[in-house]
């Protein structure tokens, strides 16, 4: 598949806390940052990386590629929310496909990206996710509103795969609807294309809190032998 990764670097971490930005966050030698690149690397031979962030951090994003062994990149800067930081890099993409991936989600497996990857070939659009296991409760406020059917709803991750010129046009529909979409499925359902999905895996965490590194550390010894 003709295919580039796009990992968008710009975010703050404002619910992670302390004074790194939690990409930047080192666990056991390395940032989280470099697993996630390491990880996408040995799973696919994208042609082109592409990191959309803060000028500012550009230098260390520099060494940070060089340490995962990421030959061809490009560096774009950020915006403000996250969609505007990954329209900023789809325009600097030139394959037919773009996978987006958290940069702070280093913990999944070449058959997630694969999975994925092949179900976008069908509508254009894919993601991966998990079956919630829980009950599943509306709230409002402090109070419970109703139990909701848990079989109707999935967990949503990336890796997530899309056909590059229906995303651009999808996240620019959103923007012209105002509406802030959370990650790009979404602006592929406001703009109508269906979305597959495929089944993640436990381990694919989003790190956003400070005490998930407790987790993650333990995670980066299983995936990567540190």
């Amino acid at each position: 598949m003709n295919i580039t990764a796009v990992i968008p670097a710009a975010g703050m971490g404002k619910r992670f806390g302390g004074d790194v930005k939690k990409q930047f966050f080192e666990v056991l030698g390395h940032t989280v940052l470099y697993y996630t690149l390491t990880a996408l690397n040995r799973a696919c031979p994208f042609k082109e990386f592409i990191l959309g962030a803060n000028p500012d951090d550009f230098y260390f994003l520099y060494s940070q590629l060089s340490k995962a062994d990421v030959k061809n990149y490009q560096l774009v800067q950020g915006g403000g929310e996250r969609y505007e930081t990954v329209y900023n890099c789809l325009k600097a993409v030139s394959t037919e496909y773009v996978l987006i991936h958290d940069a702070v989600r280093p913990f999944f497996t070449y058959d997630t990206v694969r999975s994925v990857a092949d179900a976008a070939q069908e509508t254009g659009a894919a993601i991966c996710g998990l079956p919630v296991r829980d009950t599943l409760k509306k709230i409002s406020g402090n109070g419970v509103e109703k139990t909701v059917n848990r079989n109707e709803y999935i967990l949503s991750h990336t890796p997530q795969v899309f056909r590059t010129a229906l995303l651009k046009k999808a996240v620019e529909n959103a923007d012209e609807r105002g509406i802030v979409i959370t990650d790009e499925a979404q602006a592929m359902e406001l703009y109508g294309v269906q979305v597959k999905w495929v089944i993640s895996q436990p381990d694919n965490i989003k790190i956003t809190y400070l005490n998930d590194m407790d987790m993650a550390e333990g995670l980066v010894r299983k995936y990567f032998g540190q």
